[in-house]
């Protein structure tokens, strides 16, 4: 199913998330957020035109040996570092917006 895209509905679905993230988003910054939006939707819809019927789906990429990491073990963050550039703190913990 192909996706239709209006730009108004887009603008609208930003404006929505950013109040429920408490993010504010300039005029400037929803333009740029709109035109992004819209290249992942048109992304998406040329994606949809594929003709995928005789592709046998994949859960795990093929590879022979699986690319893992070694962990790494490493200091982490005192707790007066991690509080350094906090706004607001209380009592060492983090202080954030109230929610409903």
């Amino acid at each position: 199913m192909i996706v239709s895209i209006n730009m108004e509905e887009v603008k609208k679905w930003i404006k929505r998330i950013s109040k429920l993230a408490l993010i504010n988003i300039e005029e400037r910054e929803e333009e740029e957020l709109t035109k992004d939006v819209i290249k992942i939707i048109n992304f998406f819809n040329k994606l949809r035109e594929l003709n995928v019927d005789n592709v046998e789906p994949l859960f795990m990429t093929p590879r022979e040996k699986p690319i893992i990491r070694e962990d790494e073990v490493r200091r982490g963050l005192t707790e007066e570092e991690a509080l350094m550039n906090v706004k607001e703190k209380i009592e060492g913990y983090i202080k954030g917006p109230k929610t409903v």
